[in-house]
């Protein structure tokens, strides 16, 4: 029974060793008649543009100029403050009024008047009231005004 078996794969496995298939035969070209090709019309060059930059100028190579600072012009900012701040913020008044435990501090600028109410509280004059108001025929808005104030040369 080996014998038969054994002869069954000698077959099976020659069977599996036939000779390669030739490649397929390579297809005959088709022939394509010239298309005559349209005329051309006669190119024009462009014209030639020559850009030079313009170097920057020196001051854009130097160090750009310090911003300034943003200015808080909302005269509600002075509210529970203290005399110190006050006077760190805008500077020495250019009028005093004291008036028992109270003080006015009087601010003047071109176009309003800017008033801070200041009362003593636990020893320290703390800010209760501002009262900014325009000159005589002045049309500055009143925060303007402020602005103007804040940023005076103190």
């Amino acid at each position: 029974m080996r014998q038969v078996v054994g002869a069954f794969l000698l077959t099976a496995l020659a069977s599996c060793t036939a000779a390669p298939k030739p490649p397929p035969a390579e297809p005959e070209p088709v022939k394509q008649q010239a298309v005559p090709k349209p005329a051309e019309a006669p190119r024009r060059k462009a014209p030639v543009v020559t850009v030079t930059p313009k170097p920057p100028p020196q001051a854009a190579l130097a160090t750009p100029a310090p911003r300034k600072p943003v200015t808080n012009d909302d005269p509600n900012q002075l509210f529970g403050l203290d005399g110190h701040h006050v006077a760190d913020l805008l500077g020495p008044a250019n009028f005093v009024r004291r008036d028992g435990t109270a003080e006015v501090w009087q601010y003047r600028a071109e176009a309003c008047v800017l008033d801070i109410y200041l009362y003593r509280e636990s020893g320290a004059l703390t800010v209760a009231h501002v009262d900014l108001r325009k000159r005589e025929k002045a049309a500055q808005p009143p925060r303007q005004c402020f602005r103007e104030i804040l940023t005076r040369p103190g």
